[in-house]
C-alpha cells in the first residue's frame, strides 16, 4: 500500500510539472533594422528602432527575447553581420545557436515626412517568412510610437490560447492563462467552442474545424498560471461554461490610430469630413455606454475627472454628436455634453477607449454585492474594493503610478498600484491597491 501510494505521489508530481513544462514563451531574436532613404540624426537609429521593439515585445510578457549582448557575441562568433542575416542558411544557422524560434528582421525608412518601419518574422526551421508588418505616418510622428504600433502588430501575430476552467458566481471565469503566459488586466478572450470537421471531398484531409463563437470576457485579475475575468457577453442560445476555448482577441492599436492618418491642416476637406465621421473604433450617431464614470459641469467633463462635480456614471447610454482631435460632444438624457481633453495631445481613441464602450457594464455591475453597488452608486472608494469597482465609483484618476494618465491606456492604469483623484481644486484623494484591492484610502 505504500508503495502504491508513493507510486500516485511521484506520477501526480510528474504530471503537474508537465503541465507547468507545457508552456513555453516563443524565443526570438531582433536583429538591427536597416536603414533606408534619407539620413537620420542619428546614425545608430537601426540599432535603436531594434533596442525599442525588444523592450515593447518584453514589457509584454508574451516572449522570451534574446539579450542583446549574447546576440551580437554570437554573431560575431559566427561572422554574420548584426543587420544582414536574411537567407535562409544564416538564418537556419543563428536560430540554431541561439535556440531561437523566430528571428526578426527589418528596416526603417525616411523621405521627408513620411517614416516607415517594416519588419519580417523568419521561422529558423526552413527560413520562411510567417509574417510581415509594415506601419508607416505621414506625419511628425515619433519614430519610437511607430515601433510601439509595430510590437502591437507583432503580439497579434501570436494570439494567446487557453481554456475556461471554472465559471464563478456573479458573472465571473477563470482561464488557464496567466502572467506567466503573458495575461495582462484589460486582456479581452473570445470565447469559442469547436464544431464540425471540415475535409476536403477527395483527399477526406482535415482543412478546418468550425470555430462556435459563445460569447467574450475581459481580465481583471491576473495570478501566475490563471487569470480571471467578467463575461462581456454571450450569444443568444449559448453559455460559457467549463472546458470551452478562449482565444485573446486582437486588440486595437492605439498607436495606429495616431499614426495612420496624415496631420489635420494637410488633409483635403473631404478627407477631413471622412475622418471625423469615423475616427478609430467610435463613430458619430451611435449609442454607446459610459465604460467608467465621469463628472461634468455645466455640461462639460474632463480627463482630470474632477470627483467633486456631478457624477454621469458607468453603464448610462450616450450618443456620440461629434468627435474633433481635442474634444467629443455626446447627447445624455436629452442635453448635449462636451468632452474635453485638450491637454491630451493623443487622439480620440485613445481617450474615449477609457470611457466609453459598445459593451452594457450593466450585468458586471448587477452582479456586485450590495454594499459594493451601494458603493459605486455613491462614487464612494472603500478598502476591499477592486480597481474596477473603483473606475465604476469615481472613473479614471487623473494619476495612476507616478503618471498623468491623459496618455495611458485603460490597462496601464489598471496596472498602477496607486490612483490620484482630484476632489476640488486643491483637495486630491489617494488610493493604495494591493492584490487588486483596495488597501488604504487617505484624503
Amino acid at each position: 500500500m505504500k508503495r502504491l501510494t508513493m507510486l500516485i505521489l511521484t506520477v501526480l508530481f510528474f504530471a503537474a510539472n508537465t503541465a507547468y513544462a507545457d508552456f513555453k514563451k516563443t524565443k526570438i531574436a531582433v536583429m538591427d533594422f536597416q536603414v533606408q532613404g534619407e539620413k537620420f540624426e542619428t546614425e545608430d537609429i537601426g540599432k535603436i528602432v531594434a533596442e525599442w521593439l525588444i523592450t515593447a515585445l518584453v514589457q509584454e510578457g508574451r516572449f522570451d527575447v534574446v539579450e542583446r549582448r549574447l546576440l551580437e557575441k554570437i554573431l560575431q562568433e559566427q561572422k554574420l553581420s548584426v543587420s544582414g542575416v536574411v537567407d535562409s542558411d544564416s538564418i537556419a544557422r543563428l536560430g540554431k545557436v541561439l535556440g531561437a524560434k523566430i528571428v526578426v528582421t527589418g528596416s526603417v525608412m525616411k523621405l521627408r515626412q513620411l517614416m516607415e518601419v517594416n519588419a519580417r518574422l523568419i521561422n529558423v526551421e526552413n527560413g520562411s517568412i510567417i509574417a510581415a508588418e509594415k506601419v508607416k505616418s505621414e506625419s511628425a510622428t515619433k519614430l519610437e510610437e511607430l515601433v510601439t504600433e509595430m510590437a502591437v502588430r507583432i503580439i497579434s501575430d501570436f494570439p494567446l490560447e487557453g481554456y475556461v476552467v471554472e465559471r464563478g458566481e456573479d458573472n465571473t471565469v477563470t482561464i488557464d492563462i496567466g502572467k506567466l503566459a503573458g495575461a495582462k488586466v484589460g486582456k479581452r478572450f473570445i470565447v469559442f467552442k469547436e464544431g464540425k470537421a471540415i475535409k476536403h471531398p477527395k483527399t477526406g484531409e482535415v482543412l478546418d474545424i468550425e470555430r462556435i463563437d459563445i460569447g467574450e470576457v475581459e481580465v481583471r485579475a491576473v495570478k501566475e498560471k490563471t487569470a480571471t475575468g467578467v463575461i462581456l457577453r454571450e450569444v443568444s442560445g449559448q453559455k460559457i461554461e467549463y472546458g470551452n476555448m478562449v482565444r485573446s482577441s486582437v486588440e486595437a492599436s492605439t498607436a495606429a490610430a495616431q499614426s495612420s492618418l496624415p496631420e489635420e491642416k494637410t488633409m483635403p476637406a473631404e478627407v477631413k469630413r471622412e475622418t471625423h465621421q469615423a475616427t478609430g473604433q467610435f463613430n458619430i450617431g451611435e449609442e454607446y455606454y459610459l465604460l467608467t464614470t465621469i463628472h461634468a459641469v455645466k455640461n462639460t467633463a474632463g480627463w482630470e475627472n474632477r470627483t467633486d462635480l456631478p457624477a454621469i456614471h458607468a453603464g448610462e447610454r450616450i450618443v456620440l454628436t461629434k468627435l474633433e482631435r481635442h474634444y467629443a460632444k455626446f447627447t445624455w438624457k436629452g442635453n448635449e455634453y462636451t468632452f474635453v481633453y485638450h491637454y491630451a495631445k493623443t487622439p480620440n481613441p485613445v481617450m474615449l477607449s477609457k470611457f466609453l464602450t459598445k459593451d452594457d457594464p450593466g450585468p458586471v455591475l448587477a452582479g456586485f454585492p450590495e454594499d459594493v453597488k451601494s458603493y459605486i452608486a455613491s462614487g464612494d472608494a472603500k478598502v476591499g474594493m477592486t480597481r474596477w469597482q473603483m473606475l465604476y465609483s469615481k472613473g479614471a484618476p487623473v494619476i495612476a503610478g507616478n503618471r498623468k494618465t491623459f496618455d495611458m491606456t485603460l490597462g496601464d492604469i489598471l496596472n498602477a498600484n496607486t490612483w490620484i483623484y482630484i476632489q476640488g481644486r486643491r483637495d486630491k484623494l489617494y488610493i493604495e491597491f494591493s492584490d487588486d484591492k483596495v488597501v488604504n484610502v487617505k484624503d
